[in-house]
């Protein structure tokens, strides 16, 4: 209820008793000693001055004296994406300082799994960085290209234009077109062409820089341009500056490649910690934000993508990143500041990659979520009145932030989109201004079904493995359909669901200046409301008022079902709309050339970091009370799928023809691999055992963390007594039923 007069609210979820159990996030995560991330050490800090955490009211500006409850159930915590740390103190050294505390607070507040998750992920990345020798990565000559030529002071020529180096060439042409093409891009080694164990390099001493080997001079054999030219310059730019901050010109061009490398898994190396941090402001339980961590070691083919260069991996970044800033808008965050944040990582999406051209969508649906999950109980009461319904509801909407978010991203990261057109005549030109010789092989019948049979197999395929430049090497088609099969039922579960809050609305309920009274007062209104539905429940079920009744419960049920599915659909909108760009530009190439062009599962890794969390959502609703397991089964599931991937890479790669892969064989295996890895054979063999080290110590941290914050026995109530009958458990604990605790 709201009373004319008071500008500021506090939610409440409706229904929920004022006493109540606590939830599984709350006895698990508070029996963690000081090393961890515990909800009672978050909920003890100040609301908004220390870390960001406040209340909204009617029109979405925070409130520092009350907090933005969770889910039923779960106490305040504190919010981690809020960029400042309140208002500064009257002394100009404390302004300063209070950021940079607030800052190295909330990073401690990272429980220590969820950083050796981190480092596994880190090493997992530099393992695929030896794994793939130089040149073996996506196009991965051509991104280093587009480097060099920035480095010597080519800048972005129009397409069609940009030869690549004669440097660059001189030693990637081997995997493009020469001694390694037929093996690397074709399957050659079923037709008796030598791997790479196979294969002797160049000895590192005699291994030239890319100057001694050619220099920026253009080739002038008369092969296609580089099309990287139709992408934005902005990644190049930085590989250009970290490769002129660095001696690196009289580096072998291996030793230069692998900077560029190091650069970008350093861009992807933060995605389990956003992935955490996503759930964690989302008020997940911290089983569900450290299942959601795993996420990205569960993808061999994103491994891959992370530890070569490309444009990918900046990418990805900033959609992880905007989808973090998006959670507190999904929970009602209507900031101006939040809206100046998510402008800003909008922007830096745009100044990607092509891919994020639709992710203002993401921005308006968020903010629509977030609205409707937050309307206050005046909004409720409007709708009675039919004829004020439409203009209240407009004139509730979040229109100011929302703009500014979409007008800040376009004006800081559309210019460079607005220039190809003004130039080139479309928003992402032909990057070699030609229609050029197509490699992949017919598909016919010619049909759209065709098309389309072969578009859903290949995007699964290679979202997944992406192994080969194409195929193989590839995951086993079993790994493959049972992590398929798995995935979609646990985010369906999460779609019908939702991520575990209640299915009922939050009530909001305005605060009073005085607090004693304004609890006094929102405890009235909310019985007040509790009994007139009761009231009106009974005259349901009494007979009376029924047809009305049904209507309103039959509205109600739907408004649920639209609610709990909407937050993990804004969530997945990165992949859905990416899935739908590639599906629209492979259906128009396959018009013109019956081919299937451009079907890349590694455009969906953008999605990652909300994908995660949907699914440790979905997994942990599948386990019901067991769902503080949830890390451990999906890093059981993420160890196998890299098991089978790197058992393929190393059995196509680096082992000879008609050798089949045993456990004696792993140290020819590294040796192989130390053979053409820029540096000596000793960090090889380093990084490879440290990563298999941190896949059990990992493995041991996760299931060790889940064994000591096994949930302890409910509280005493209010009379003394303990309550008996279980609560109903989802992705953030149980939750708390209507009526009120027997003492």
């Amino acid at each position: 209820m709201h009373r004319p007069g008071t500008g500021r609210v506090t939610v409440r979820p409706h229904g929920t008793p004022r006493t109540t159990e606590p939830t599984i996030s709350e006895r698990t995560d508070t029996a963690t000693p000081a090393g961890d991330v515990t909800d009672a050490a978050l909920a003890t800090t100040k609301p908004h001055d220390d870390d960001g955490t406040a209340a909204f009211d009617a029109r979405g500006d925070a409130v520092a004296a009350a907090t933005l409850p969770a889910y039923p159930g779960d106490r305040p915590l504190a919010d981690l994406a809020d960029d400042g740390a309140g208002p500064a103190e009257d002394r100009p050294g404390q302004r300063l300082a209070r950021p940079l505390r607030a800052t190295w607070r909330r990073a401690r507040l990272v429980p220590t799994v969820v950083l050796v998750i981190t480092a596994l992920h880190l090493a997992l990345l530099a393992t695929y960085s030896v794994v793939y020798p130089t040149w073996t990565g996506y196009d991965e000559a051509q991104h280093v290209d587009m480097v060099y030529g920035l480095l010597h002071g080519d800048g972005w020529p129009a397409p069609g234009q940009k030869m690549i180096s004669q440097g660059v060439a001189a030693t990637s042409d081997d995997f493009d077109r020469g001694a390694y093409a037929d093996m690397f891009q074709s399957g050659g080694k079923k037709r008796r062409s030598p791997s790479f164990a196979e294969i002797t390099p160049t000895p590192r001493a005699d291994r030239g820089s890319f100057d001694a080997l050619g220099g920026p001079a253009p080739v002038t054999d008369g092969r296609l341009s580089n099309q990287m030219v139709q992408h934005p310059p902005m990644v190049y730019a930085v590989g250009a500056a970290v490769l002129g901050a660095l001696p690196a010109t009289n580096w072998a061009y291996d030793e230069q490649v692998y900077v560029l490398r190091l650069l970008n898994i350093l861009l992807v190396a933060p995605l389990p910690l956003l992935a955490w941090a996503t759930a964690r402001r989302l008020r997940l339980s911290e089983a569900v934000a450290r299942g959601a961590a795993v996420l990205p070691l569960a993808v061999p083919g994103f491994d891959r993508v992370g530890a070569t260069f490309n444009n990918d991996g900046v990418l990805i970044l900033t959609t992880g990143v905007l989808t973090f800033v998006l959670a507190g808008v999904l929970r009602g965050d209507r900031r101006m500041r939040t809206a100046v944040w998510a402008g800003v990582w909008l922007a830096l999406t745009f100044l990607s990659k092509g891919l994020a051209l639709l992710l203002p969508l993401m921005v308006v649906a968020a903010y629509l979520v977030g609205w409707w999950n937050t309307r206050s109980a005046q909004a409720a009461d409007v709708e009675a009145r039919p004829g004020r319904r439409v203009r209240a509801l407009v004139g509730s909407l979040p229109w100011w932030p929302a703009i500014a978010a979409i007008a800040i991203g376009l004006g800081l990261g559309g210019w460079w989109w607005v220039r190809n057109y003004v130039l080139y005549g479309a928003v992402q030109p032909n990057g070699w201004d030609a229609d050029p010789p197509r490699r992949e092989s017919l598909l016919l019948p010619d049909s759209f079904w065709t098309w389309l049979w072969y578009f859903i197999r290949t995007m699964i395929s290679r979202f997944w493995g992406g192994l080969g430049m194409f195929e193989p090497p590839q995951l086993t088609p079993v790994a493959i359909v049972t992590a398929t099969v798995v995935v979609g039922i646990v985010a369906v579960t999460c779609l019908v669901s939702g991520l575990g809050q209640a299915a009922r609305r939050a009530v909001a309920i305005p605060a009073q200046p005085d607090g004693g009274r304004a609890q006094d007062q929102d405890e009235q209104a909310q019985d007040e409301q509790d009994q007139d539905e009761q009231a009106q429940d009974g005259a349901i079920r009494s007979g009376t008022d029924r047809p009305t009744g049904r209507r309103l419960l039959d509205r109600r049920a739907w408004r649920d079902r639209l609610a709990r599915a909407a937050t993990p659909a804004v969530l997945l909108l990165p992949v859905a709309l990416a899935y739908v760009t590639v599906a629209q530009r492979s259906w128009a190439e396959y018009e013109l050339y019956t081919r299937g062009i451009a079907v890349q599962g590694r455009y969906l890794y953008l999605g990652l970091v909300g994908a995660g969390v949907v699914i440790a959502a979905g997994l942990a609703r599948l386990l019901g009370r067991r769902d503080r397991w949830t890390p451990v089964v999906m890093l059981v599931g993420a160890l196998l799928m890299q098991a089978f991937a790197l058992l393929a890479i190393c059995s196509y790669y680096w082992l000879g023809r008609g050798v089949r892969f045993s456990p004696a064989r792993v140290p020819s295996v590294a040796a192989a691999i130390a053979r053409w890895a820029p540096f000596p054979s000793g960090v090889t063999f380093a990084i490879l055992a440290l990563t298999a080290a941190l896949a059990l110590v990992t493995l041991a941290c996760v299931a060790r963390s889940v064994l000591r914050d096994r949930p302890s026995s409910p509280p005493p109530t209010a009379g003394g007594g303990r309550r008996t009958s279980p609560p109903s458990s989802g992705a953030t604990g149980p939750h708390p039923d209507r009526a009120p605790l027997a003492a």
